[in-house]
């Protein structure tokens, strides 16, 4: 059996109303919803609940506001700038100056204001611990009544000595609030009493104690700096006379000896290469002077230019003589002849400045020689020098790596001596310099007017707040147990129209006349032949009352329009121990005519349950079924069968089949929606779905 779903609740009924879908074999039934005005109906309905709530919370807030000391408010503000005011170049506090960082230290100086550092300043100066209330408990007489209350059941607590100034601080912490408005960095510092005059004096205290905090607190991080940085000092002194003597010893031990900024080593090196690039080019040319004189010693003394090698006064003068002998042989050739005496002279005298020509040839040749030969001799030395000062520099060059790593070492010891020595003295100066940037914007005054409680707007709160718990407290009611609320809504639940909607149940009027719409709907969509009309009505448990009232008002309306109407009693669990009845009419015991009597109320002949003593099932047969309602059909237009609650009725299978027309009945706002599942399923599971329903406006009749 289909049960109600729990989202066919409050919340529900605000969706839109969706018509009536057909059942479907093996679909559950579709889920209801309620429309609109219905969350007016059950508010109105339950309107004593809502306004109740609401009055209740009313007069209790009113009660607490009257009650209630006056409560006095003082507020000062402090501006905290994180950015320090920079009296010297390296503060011991420098200022945050990126946004998130400025409003991070912002929230953390909010955290100090509330430190028991500043709370007990205060307090001291304040002298909250003789203050009532504070140091000193309120000796009221609530509080005394329950001291003694407490000391009659658990006897008498053991004295201790108490703490007046931690109690004030815990008092005073309680009644203060330190807050910052967003993306700001003023800070207000709001503290709650009884007294105005006390609550702005306290508030002043706390700021000015926080500003004389802060000051203190920078001064010992300067001192505590200082002193920290001053017992550095001698060590790294000493560090760097260390580094200094180390990097010495290894310079002298590996003979990294400089000059002018430079190594012996390498000066030597660069000299001596310069040197070696001279020679090479003496030689070079010392070599090509020989090589032209050697060409020039085979060579005619009047061929030509003679190489710049063998140039030299001597061999200009003796070629100068050998030419002017050539020209005067040539003279006397010609004038006297070849064999003259004149002619072998000259020639002898040529012959002899050749050889002195060639002689002084040879010593220019042999001195080049010379020269040639010094000057390769002194490149070989130069270039055995170097090449011996080169493989020094190599095994220099690898004591160098080392020595550079002790000059590094000693440099970043001076260095971090020197920044030491240099910020311990600015430190020192520091301690006696505030670069705090914080201070008191607006002082606290004696408030004039009571901050707490607001009564007027405490009470229009609760009443407002009232109303919505009642509301709450009426929905929650109709969402434990959801309730008919509209016909829409039951058609979407019984899967069947809603025939009429009856104001009342008293059979005249517009109930007469809705009655009457009902009987001739019923009649005129019923597959039956001929005038005659069986319908069974049934009910949820709760509703019986109205059922049988439908029932007698239909019965009377039809017997108003001249109808001949026989109600029948077929709520098997009725007591039916009596007089006899259907079940007797169905045994073939006793006939209809024997059992049926005259209902006083509404003129219609009616049938009682008859004997449930005996089995049912014996009865409720559907051949004896058929055969009663052949009979019945035959004397009677209209014949109404009270089937009870459907769903506990089950033994009712064969006369539902039997009836032309199931008719349920429901009262808006009072019947459940599980009573009205648990029908349709069961007239469903009977073979014979919910033809119609008969919605009642209200419950009583």
């Amino acid at each position: 059996m289909t049960r109600i779903d729990p989202n066919l609740a409050v919340a529900t009924w605000l969706a839109p109303v969706q018509p009536a879908l057909p059942d479907r074999p093996g679909q559950g039934r579709p889920e209801t919803t309620a429309e609109f005005g219905d969350l007016w109906r059950i508010l109105w309905r339950r309107k004593r609940l809502v306004f109740g709530t609401a009055l209740l919370l009313a007069l209790l807030t009113l009660a607490y506001a009257l009650l209630t000391p006056s409560l006095y408010t003082a507020t000062a503000q402090i501006l905290i700038d994180p950015r320090d005011r920079q009296v010297v170049s390296n503060d011991v506090n420098p200022g945050a100056l990126s946004p998130d960082g400025g409003i991070a230290q912002v929230e953390s100086q909010v955290k100090v204001i509330e430190s028991d550092a500043v709370l007990g300043r205060a307090v001291a100066q304040t002298g909250l611990e003789t203050e009532p209330g504070f140091g000193v408990p309120k000796g009221s007489l609530l509080t005394r009544a329950l001291s003694e209350l407490r000391a009659l059941v658990t006897g008498p607590m053991p004295e201790r000595r108490t703490d007046a100034q931690g109690r004030a601080l815990d008092r005073l912490r309680r009644r203060l609030a330190v807050k910052r408005a967003d993306k700001v960095f003023v800070v207000d510092v709001v503290v709650t009493t009884t007294d105005p005059d006390l609550s702005a004096r306290i508030v002043n205290a706390i700021a000015n104690a926080y500003l004389t905090d802060q000051t203190e607190a920078r001064a010992e991080a300067a001192r505590r700096a200082a002193g920290d940085l001053r017992g550095r000092l001698d060590e790294l002194r000493n560090a760097v006379n260390a580094a200094d003597k180390k990097l010495e010893d290894y310079k002298a031990r590996n003979g990294l000896i400089t000059a002018s900024g430079r190594l012996v080593n390498e000066q030597q090196l660069t000299d001596l290469n310069t040197r070696l690039v001279a020679a090479q080019a003496r030689t070079a040319e010392a070599k090509a002077r020989l090589q032209g004189i050697r060409d020039a010693r085979g060579r005619a003394v009047g061929s030509g230019a003679m190489p710049e090698a063998v140039q030299s006064t001597v061999i200009e003068r003796l070629r100068g003589q050998y030419a002017e002998l050539a020209a005067k042989e040539a003279d006397l050739r010609t004038n006297l002849g070849e064999r003259h005496p004149f002619i072998a002279a000259v020639r002898t005298q040529m012959q002899d400045v050749r050889q002195l020509i060639d002689a002084e040839l040879n010593r220019i040749a042999g001195a080049a020689e010379t020269e040639f030969q010094r000057a390769q001799a002194n490149t070989r030395t130069l270039t055995a020098e170097l090449e011996r000062l080169q493989r020094q520099a190599a095994v220099t060059a690898q004591s160098s790596v080392q020595q550079r790593e002790l000059e590094r070492e000693v440099e970043a010891a001076r260095s971090v001596y020197n920044s030491f020595l240099v910020r311990a003295r600015e430190i020192k100066e520091q301690t006696s310099i505030d670069s705090s940037n914080a201070r008191i914007i607006t002082a606290a005054r004696p408030p004039q007017d009571p901050s707490w409680p607001p009564r007027l707007i405490l009470v229009a709160a609760a009443l407002f707040g009232g109303l919505g718990v009642g509301a709450g407290l009426a929905l929650m009611r109709e969402y434990i147990a959801p309730t008919v609320l509209s016909p829409r809504q039951l058609e979407r639940l019984s899967n069947a129209p809603v025939v009429a909607v009856l104001p009342g149940l008293r059979p005249r009027g517009a109930n007469a006349a809705a009655a009457s719409f009902t009987l001739d709907q019923l009649a005129a969509t019923s597959n039956t032949r001929g005038r005659s009309l069986v319908l069974l009505v049934t009910s949820g448990e709760s509703d019986e009352p109205q059922r049988r009232a439908v029932i007698g008002l239909l019965a009377a309306v039809a017997v108003g329009r001249g109808d001949r109407v026989l109600l029948v009693d077929a709520d098997l669990r009725g007591d039916g121990s009596g007089a006899g009845g259907l079940l007797d009419v169905l045994r073939g015991e006793q006939s209809l005519n024997a059992v049926t009597e005259t209902d006083p109320k509404s003129g219609a002949r009616q049938i009682g349950l008859g004997d449930t003593s005996k089995p049912v099932r014996d009865a409720l047969t559907s051949d004896n079924v058929e055969r009663f309602v052949a009979g019945v059909k035959a004397r009677f237009e209209l014949v109404i069968v009270d089937g009870g609650v459907l769903s506990e009725n089950l033994r009712l299978g064969p006369l539902a089949n039997a009836a032309d027309r199931v008719l349920m009945v429901a009262c808006n706002g009072a019947t459940r929606q599980r009573d009205l599942i648990d029908l349709v399923d069961t007239s469903e599971a009977l073979g014979r779905p919910i033809s119609g329903s008969l919605l009642l406006a209200r419950r009583r009749a």
